[in-house]
């Protein structure tokens, strides 16, 4: 049982305790030491009117090591109160998370207790300007082996470097990649979504600019773990991936990949795009409206595809949950309906496709039988989908993490205020943790 105070949170948290606390000073862990690499030129893309690249930029594997930062993100002292902004548990002690103390800035994380007390693990990132926070986004593979890269930003200075950080001894050490080098285009540099395979081949996602109904982004993919990144897809590309905020990739292998973006309703069809190429060319990937949709996935309603799953190159899953427009509001006022819901899964590459109805949120699976429905309603399947047991509902948005039937954590969020939270019965009961830094 982890130490600390709990609460049945049945209803909406009532956080108390959690504000948060400043740093204290001490001194950083030096970066380590790197060696420059020539990159090798790759030839441009064609540019379109909406965006303009500099004339003649390469797509090219990142340029060189980075110079070590002259005064890298000082860990915190012991005791610090955290927010935890995103969790990722592997075992019912050991866990990632990326989390902030009273400075507000992003720092990688690590458990052994459960949740209860976190070690700042933070690779050696330059210390960033406290007005221009930079933020992480992680791929936690398991109890040792993490990828991290941080945000970047455009000033008087340009941008700091991006680089994509490995460890493979549960943050004790960290290596850097080869600089990922940003478009001549980018406005800033936000990662989107970063994963690996146990190949070693990893990709990278990044938002460079935004504007009119679009998410500029950049594609890179590696070869080698993370040490090296190719940038295969640029803003300026004409390729149909730039409208629409972007909310998840997935690749299988070196070639087949998805992506997800939410258009709001503005397309009509899932705006759910599957390459085979390795990133290079998308094109969309095409599946039938529920059957309680006759006009398809058009107005009234507006669908959006989530939760990728990509196991083989003939085996994935992705949800699709709708909202429906209605003519005459509720009687509450209300003049959007949720709903269908459905969950597509195939095990012939994309030839032909089962559809199964669910009950919505986001669809996390243990193997390929027993999974979670997780949102404000939480249901769980035993048999790949095709029946939903209904298990509780909360007054929260949640970022789930479960490591068996029983066991999982949330970052639970309701308005402004957000805690950490623990089930120990398969969610029927939630407990509020106090996480706090610590060694």
């Amino acid at each position: 049982m982890v130490s600390g105070w709990s609460a049945n949170i049945t209803g909406w948290l009532i956080i108390g305790g959690m504000l948060l606390a400043g740093c204290k000073a001490q001194t950083g862990t030096p970066a380590p030491t790197m060696t420059s690499i020539p990159p090798t030129a790759l030839p441009t893309d064609r540019a379109t009117e909406t965006i303009e690249p500099t004339p003649g930029e390469p797509l090219t594997p990142t340029p060189g090591f980075p110079t070590p930062a002259a005064a890298p993100m000082v860990h915190l002292p012991s005791g610090e109160p955290l927010t935890i902004q995103v969790i990722r548990m592997v075992s019912l002690a050991t866990g990632w998370a990326i989390g902030r103390a009273g400075d507000g800035l992003d720092r990688i994380l690590r458990t052994t207790d459960g949740g209860t007390t976190w070690e700042d693990v933070t690779p050696p990132e330059a210390q960033p300007d406290p007005e221009w926070p930079r933020r992480g986004e992680g791929y936690f593979f398991d109890g040792q082996q993490a990828w991290v890269v941080f945000s970047g930003r455009i000033g008087d200075l340009g941008f700091a470097p991006t680089v994509v950080w490995r460890t493979q001894d549960a943050g004790s050490s960290w290596e850097p990649s080869r600089v990922v080098e940003p478009p001549a285009v980018a406005e800033w540099v936000e990662p989107v979504s970063l994963g690996f395979n146990p190949e070693g081949f990893g990709w990278l996602m990044t938002a460079l600019g935004a504007g009119m109904s679009h998410q500029y982004v950049a594609i890179y993919t590696s070869l080698d773990s993370g040490v090296t990144w190719t940038r295969v897809l640029d803003p300026y590309s004409d390729q149909p991936v730039q409208s629409c905020p972007k909310t998840g990739m997935a690749f299988s292998g070196a070639s087949l990949g998805w992506l997800t973006r939410d258009c709001a309703g503005l397309i009509d069809r899932p705006t759910i795009e599957i390459t085979r190429d390795g990133g290079v060319t998308w094109g969309p990937l095409e599946v039938a409206a529920p059957g309680s949709m006759p006009n398809g996935f058009a107005y009234p309603f507006m669908c959006t595809p989530h939760s990728l799953r990509l196991t083989s190159t003939l085996e994935g899953s992705f949800g699709i949950s709708c909202r429906e427009y209605l003519e005459t509001p509720t009687a509450a006022g209300e003049n959007m309906a949720d709903g269908p819901n459905a969950l597509y899964r195939t095990d012939d590459g994309g030839v032909t496709w089962s559809r199964l109805e669910y009950p919505g949120g986001e669809i996390q699976w243990q193997d390929a039988e027993r999974g979670w429905a997780l949102g404000r309603e939480i249901f769980r399947t035993e048999d790949g989908g095709a029946t939903w047991s209904f298990v509780h509902a909360v007054t929260w948005d949640g970022q789930f993490s479960f490591v068996d039937d029983l066991n999982g954590w949330a970052v639970a969020r309701n308005a402004d205020e957000i805690a950490l939270v623990r089930t120990q019965n398969g969610g029927a009961k939630w407990s509020i943790l106090k996480p706090v830094s610590g060694p």
